[in-house]
């Protein structure tokens, strides 16, 4: 059978594609990995950089491509000569090796830090730029999708780096980290969980680089300068990468956590049935939420909360039976101790919610108490009250200072900066109605300088605590308009203290003023006691002195009449000193005078 020239041309192109071999390399998987494990982890830039130059001599030697013996000839790698994905390691580790000599150098103290080792630095990050260049274009031309986009986000960054290094083209630098976030936001939602992790571990990096860079244009007035990423020309592979993301199977069970926007992987069985069961009560929660809000204001956390405590114990137990020198991969413990800081921070954040539920119910009963109709009453119910919510909000407090110190000591990135920001604008709002119910305890029991003291506090707290939600990056206007309503509530209230410690403080004054008014140094108890009678005064006579049922009895008067004391003549002690004392030596015994050795030899036995 024979074929025209269409059919032939077709068959070729066919054999074309056949031949054309398409390479996989997970290019920001593998320098994580490599960093982690050579030196970067304690950022000691020289290790790895040795250890990249070991690796591109093994590299070259395995694949050939060594640059001669003897007499140096370099071989440049080409895209025909790409069979493998060895040969895009060579350029990778070529930037690699560029970049950490670069940051090496950036280590050293300012005062070290000469013009000839500035300008090494510099000329080292555009060269790690050239090769990441070099690898994003063997990567269009060799590798898949993903690869070629990796690579082209990862040339990006280091090109930016080396603009801003340099210091001049910002705007440049900036379009080029935009490029790279762009890409790396689109990579970091789609492929396996270890490739998203990479993914967002380096856009996290690059939107530091990209906020630094904006920064300094804004410094020198050139913000008009930045325009809108450029990604026209790989737009359809982003498309395509995203339509090549298989579905989710929903039918093996919870193999995933999701909490702050970040998707964790779980292979434990035991952890996926635990996040079944949480996943299973938040669904319930939700629900419950739209049917009945009542009954989920009632509280339905506790299911939630022993769930992922569960959870929370077979993370611990999986890493305390794997301790860091056990046979358990690097990476692996790392993807379960950034699960198990999820499980925390989630917990916490149920447990706020519990609280909040709580509180809000305490405080519909504490408004009842203080119903000026109300006179049923006690001033010591009332006080109970108010401590049960000062307890309430001490153990808010407590959770979100939790949370912010998960957020600030082992997350990393921009959701932990917002969730540090939302847990200290919850401490602090919590703070504001653990003054306003302990003011009211201290009004209660009649403290009222205290509680005017703290009605002041709540109000600042308040003040503070809205500040602080709409600094937030989501703000709650249900809780800026809560505080809001505490600030009025606290001044109010600090008036209300202040007035009750003026009237008691003038009470106070005018019984002293009555008690101590029938007072007198003269004596004259005709006057002080000339309506009543005392039995004292009149025991020659038989009268009553007790009222009926014994009160107001009349023994002696209260206090007593001042009375004169008799005292000795002044004119006596000061003529003491010119009396003359008769004398009473006759009746002091006289001490004998020692007798002489020759009169006790002869004397000795007349005694």
């Amino acid at each position: 059978m024979e074929q025209g020239p269409d059919g032939e041309s077709e068959v070729q192109h066919q054999e074309d594609l056949q031949a054309r071999v398409i390479l996989s390399l997970d290019i920001f998987q593998t320098v994580r990995q490599n960093q982690a494990q050579h030196g970067l982890r304690h950022n000691d830039f020289k290790r790895y950089r040795q250890y990249c130059a070991r690796k591109l001599q093994r590299t070259r030697k395995a694949l050939k491509l060594t640059h001669g013996r003897g007499k140096f000839q370099a071989r440049k790698l080409e895209a025909d000569m790409v069979s493998d994905s060895k040969h895009l390691t060579l350029p990778l580790m070529n930037a690699e090796r560029a970049w950490s000599l670069g940051k090496e150098l950036e280590a050293q103290k300012q005062e070290e830090m000469s013009s000839h080792r500035r300008q090494h630095q510099v000329r080292r990050f555009s060269k790690a730029a050239q090769w990441s260049a070099d690898l994003a274009r063997l990567a269009a031309v060799k590798g898949d999708s993903r690869t070629h986009l990796e690579a082209e986000a990862y040339a990006a960054g280091l090109a930016g780096l080396a603009l801003q290094t340099k210091g001049k083209d910002l705007a440049t630098a900036v379009a080029k980290y935009q490029r790279a976030e762009t890409i790396l936001q689109h990579l970091s939602e789609v492929g396996s969980y270890e490739q998203q992790n990479a993914c967002r571990q380096q856009l996290e990096e690059t939107q530091g680089s990209l906020r630094f860079v904006k920064y300094e244009l804004g410094r020198k007035g050139q913000e008009e300068m930045v325009s809108a990423p450029q990604v026209d020309d790989i737009q359809a592979k982003l498309d395509s990468l995203q339509a090549e993301q298989p579905p989710v199977d929903k039918s093996s069970g919870t193999t995933s956590l999701t909490w702050r926007g970040i998707t964790y992987s779980v292979r434990n069985q035991r952890v996926q049935a635990n996040l079944q069961q949480v996943a299973d009560l938040s669904q319930q929660q939700q629900d419950c939420m739209q049917t009945d809000p009542a009954t989920h204001e009632a509280g339905q956390h506790d299911g939630l909360i022993a769930a992922l405590n569960d959870t929370k114990a077979s993370l611990g137990s999986i890493l305390k039976a794997a301790p860091g020198g056990s046979d358990m991969a690097g990476a692996d413990r790392e993807d379960l101790e950034q699960l198990e800081r999820a499980v925390r921070g989630r917990l916490l954040e149920v447990q706020i919610l519990k609280l909040s539920a709580q509180c809000r119910a305490a405080q519909s009963q504490f408004e009842a108490y203080l119903d000026v109709a109300s006179t049923t009453v006690k001033p010591k119910e009332q006080s109970n009250k108010a401590e049960t919510l000062v307890r309430l909000h001490d153990s808010m407090v407590n959770a979100a200072e939790a949370l912010g110190r998960l957020a600030g000591e082992e997350l990393r990135g921009a959701q932990a900066e917002h969730l540090e920001e939302e847990a200290a604008a919850r401490a602090t709002d919590s703070k504001a109605g653990r003054c306003f119910y302990v003011a009211h305890a201290y009004l209660t029991i009649g403290k009222q300088l205290e509680a005017h003291a703290l009605f002041g506090r709540a109000a600042a707290h308040a003040k503070q605590a809205v500040r602080q939600h709409q600094d937030c990056v989501q703000v709650d206007e249900q809780a800026v308009q809560r505080l809001q309503l505490l600030e009025q509530q606290a001044a109010a209230w600090q008036c209300v203290a202040h007035a009750e410690s003026i009237a008691t403080e003038q009470e106070s004054q005018e019984g002293i003023a009555q008690a101590t008014g029938n007072l007198s140094l003269q004596h004259k108890p005709a006057e002080q006691h000339k309506q009543q009678q005392f039995m004292l005064d009149h025991l020659n006579q038989w009268v009553s002195f007790v009222g009926p049922s014994g009160k107001d009895a009349r023994f002696t008067p209260i206090p007593p009449a001042l009375q004169q004391v008799a005292v000795r003549p002044f004119m006596l002690d000061n003529a003491l000193n010119y009396l003359a004392a008769p004398s009473i030596d006759h009746r002091v015994a006289k001490k004998e005078q020692p007798k002489s050795a020759f009169a006790k030899l002869f004397t000795w036995n007349k005694k």
